[in-house]
């Protein structure tokens, strides 16, 4: 078969790579987090062993579609960008081959996830009170999202060339497979009952074909997969094979989607894998949409200027691309607060959910830009006219610092003065506390963020490590110091108290991002990062 050299070449690869093996101890590491989470000790007893299963079914299914798109994002634009995909079609190998090998091995990379992981998923069984309907229902779920979580990438990396055009498309196409995914299930749950049944009033019953239902269904909350089947018992007199029956005609189809993405993916390969100038219909489009047409003359001096002050901020908007990336985030805020000031009811009862949901996606997307940051320069041997150029170190460093901030500080302002302003109005207790943590993991990722993004070979592995050590350590040390020292979690009873934990997590990372610079300082200065030329 021409598709095994394909296969072969790529877990080759991947074997050579390191993350690949981080990526199985990350697989362990997340469910054994989850034991330490609060209200998950509670349900550690004899025969609660349903519970942490569902628990752990959560975790996997989350990282699922947060790992595997990302994982396959650079597939086929790899190939691409190194010019190496004209020489696969001198073989017998044809465009839907490639796909169809690509996915095979990056879905055998991505399994190694759920491998690492059961030993871990022992604990329930041991704990008892797992069924089997538990376990089937988790692998097809699983199966499906992994298949989709593929599809998603596959595409992205087959449409785009650019990494990071190819990241954002894959994350983009998640969403909405995923949307598509848990819609689907209520609607097949509700299929397969009819089916069974003969009985019609299902169809204006309790399954409504939601997303909210999806969710239920998908991740078990509320025990839903053990609570479904005494439901279909008690009303339709019906046992478990309509709940079989739609998860795995849910994860059939879901196979069958992948495989239409698949061909998707591979006409896009066959008509983009030369590398051929921009046609005339998009060369005009550019003209007109990206060129600038009022303030010229203002915009030469400000970039003049920014030259001078920040030649390596300059770097990433000397071009209309890295300026539009700092007004879209200030867009996308504004947007979601409109739509949210229209609908005050419920802003109000989930104000510092939404507010904190923000946050996080405000410092995923700094976090994402601080660890693809110095790649683009270190691949392309920029970075090493950088360290010979009359520039210091830590000014290559503050200047990439203050060009990151800059990115986000309109959408961070705005996050911030609504967060006040409203948390007054609407919160019961003091916002300040979180604003202030927000403020302070604002200032330090790009320094983690930074750091990875020398030290680590892939960007997949650089957005890992500073999520890690930027999110999930501080945490985690949190968590240990309320278990083990006895913390309280409010300094005081009293209004407008400062919230103990979030100043002992801003301190942290604030040490975190010292320690991380005065590394970063002297592996510039020794000309110590990763994929470095090697010396003749």
């Amino acid at each position: 078969m021409t598709l095994l050299p394909v296969i072969g070449r790529e877990l080759r690869v991947a074997a050579r790579a390191s993350f690949s093996y981080y990526l199985r101890v990350l697989g362990a590491v997340a469910l054994l987090v989850v034991l330490v989470l609060p209200g998950v000790g509670e349900i550690l007893g004899p025969g609660e062993g349903g519970k942490l299963f569902a628990c752990f079914h959560c975790t996997l299914f989350v990282a699922i579609w947060l790992m595997v798109p990302l994982l396959a994002a650079d597939a086929i634009s790899r190939e691409r960008r190194e010019g190496t995909l004209p020489l696969l079609f001198l073989t017998p190998l044809t465009p839907r081959g490639i796909v169809l090998g690509k996915g095979m091995a990056h879905g055998l990379r991505a399994f190694t996830l759920w491998l690492a992981a059961l030993p871990v998923l022992a604990i329930p069984f041991l704990l008892g009170g797992v069924g089997w309907l538990d376990v089937v229902l988790s692998v097809c779920v699983n199966f499906a999202s992994l298949c989709l979580a593929l599809a998603a990438g596959l595409t992205a990396s087959a449409i785009m060339k650019s990494r990071t055009q190819a990241l954002g498309l894959a994350v983009i196409l998640a969403g909405v497979f995923g949307l598509v995914f848990i819609t689907a299930l209520p609607c097949l749950c509700v299929t397969g009952i009819l089916i069974f049944t003969g009985n019609e009033d299902v169809l204006a019953g309790a399954l409504s074909p939601w997303p909210e239902v999806g969710l239920v269904l998908t991740m078990n909350r509320e025990d839903a997969w053990n609570q479904l089947p005494v439901w279909l018992m008690r009303t339709y007199g019906s046992g478990v094979a309509p709940v079989l029956a739609a998860y795995a005609a849910n994860a059939l189809l879901s196979s069958y989607g992948a495989l239409l993405a698949c061909r998707l993916a591979a006409r896009f390969v066959a008509r983009r894998w030369r590398d051929e100038p921009p046609s005339l219909r998009v060369q005009r489009v550019r003209d007109r949409f990206c060129t600038p047409m009022m303030f010229q003359g203002v915009l030469k001096r400000w970039l003049r200027g920014q030259l001078q002050r920040n030649p390596i901020g300059w770097l990433e908007r000397r071009n209309w691309s890295g300026r539009l990336v700092v007004w879209s985030w200030f867009a996308i805020v504004t947007c979601v607060y409109s739509s949210l000031i229209t609908n005050l009811p419920l802003y109000k009862d989930g104000f510092e959910a939404i507010q904190m949901l923000l946050g996080v996606a405000l410092a995923f997307g700094m976090a994402v830009s601080a660890a693809g940051s110095f790649r683009r320069e270190r691949e392309s041997g920029v970075l090493e006219l950088l360290l010979i150029a009359p520039l210091p170190e830590s000014r290559i460093i503050t200047g990439r610092v203050r060009g990151l901030c800059g990115q986000f500080i309109p959408a961070s302002v705005l996050l911030c003065g609504v967060w006040l302003y409203l948390g007054s109005v609407f919160a019961e207790a003091s916002q300040w506390p979180s604003v202030l943590l927000y403020v302070v993991t604002f200032l330090t990722l790009p320094f983690v963020g930074l750091y990875f993004s020398l030290t680590c070979r892939t960007f997949i592995g650089a957005l890992v490590w500073t999520l890690l050590l930027q999110f999930a350590l501080p945490a985690g040390l949190m968590q240990a110091f309320v278990l083990i020292l006895g913390l309280p979690q409010w300094a005081s009873d009293e209004p407008g108290s400062l919230l103990l934990l979030p100043i002992i997590a801003a301190g942290l990372e604030v040490l975190l991002a010292l320690l991380l610079w005065w590394r970063l300082h002297e592996n510039l200065k020794r000309r110590k990062f990763a994929l470095q030329r090697a010396s003749l």
